[in-house]
């Protein structure tokens, strides 16, 4: 099978072309930048949000399915508009290549989306049919999700097909573990509030499994949760902690947790897709 992947050439594309090489698909990578093309991919040099639309198209046709997980994550996060370029690639790139894609009969489309949108459900278990959090202190990030998502979902009919995967945080290397364990070796992460709240996180290499059996199995118009099995915010710290040498973080109770608390449910991916994380939150650090 003919895969065009756009955004290919960071972390999770790293760890995804080998699966779909090794499972017989021809890949391409769609992606601009100094970064190289995973090995044994093809490239097409070029953004989203820059290259003419004839040649977006021109670079869709012949895909049997087309993968979207291009992100634009900032160096410093808090930096004045550090996440324009991430909202444009989700609103507007999106937009763009939707259009490409349909141009180009393309027949499958899959689209990466966040579990973040979700409000703090506590203790309950969030399911793909929870609404987006309507808090408008997050409405930076939920808004350029949903107009993504949106978009996505008119790619329908006339052999047109779409799936959305929503990806809990991810960890492993090249990812946020990787700033957390150098704090909490510096003594620089204690545990927000009373470590009572629910993270929900996946490794890069599990969620690129579940994006390579999307790409085989094709899920109409569906939009599944990608998560590894929820973990308590303290029993997270305090393994990490354990796992590079580090004493066990401080509690600090006038901490608020850095995202709301969000036990995710994958049961729909388990199910439709026969997937399951197999490499874990930990990988070979723990």
């Amino acid at each position: 099978m003919n895969v065009l992947l756009v955004g290919g050439t960071g972390v999770l594309g790293h760890a995804l072309v080998p699966r779909l090489l090794d499972h017989g698909h021809a890949v391409t990578v769609l992606a601009p930048g100094p970064r190289p093309a995973p090995a044994g991919a093809g490239r097409v040099d070029a953004s989203l949000l820059d290259i003419p639309d004839d040649e977006l198209a021109d670079a869709l046709a012949g895909a049997e399915v087309v993968v979207n997980v291009a992100t634009a994550v900032p160096a410093d996060p808090a930096a004045p508009g550090a996440w324009e370029l991430n909202s444009r690639l989700r609103e507007e790139g999106t937009r763009r290549l939707v259009d490409a894609a349909r141009a180009a009969e393309v027949a499958h489309l899959v689209q990466m989306s966040i579990t973040m949108v979700y409000p703090g459900g506590g203790d309950r278990l969030l399911d793909e049919s929870t609404p987006f959090d309507t808090d408008p202190a997050r409405a930076g990030l939920v808004g350029p999700v949903r107009v993504m998502e949106q978009a996505v979902r008119t790619y329908s009919g006339d052999g047109r097909s779409w799936t959305v995967l929503r990806g809990a945080r991810f960890a492993g290397p090249g990812t946020v573990q990787d700033v957390q364990r150098r704090r909490l070796i510096e003594g620089a992460f204690p545990i927000a509030g009373d470590g009572s709240s629910w993270l929900s996180m996946v490794h890069v290499r599990d969620f690129a499994a579940a994006v390579a059996a999307t790409v085989e199995v094709r899920p109409p118009g569906m939009v599944l949760n990608i998560a590894d099995e929820p973990v308590r915010e303290r029993e997270y710290a305090e393994r990490l902690a354990r796992a590079v040498g580090a004493p066990p973080p401080p509690y600090d109770r006038s901490l608020v947790p850095e995202l709301p608390s969000q036990r995710v449910s994958s049961a729909a991916a388990h199910r439709l897709l026969g997937w399951k994380p197999v490499t874990g939150l930990w990988g070979r650090v723990a």
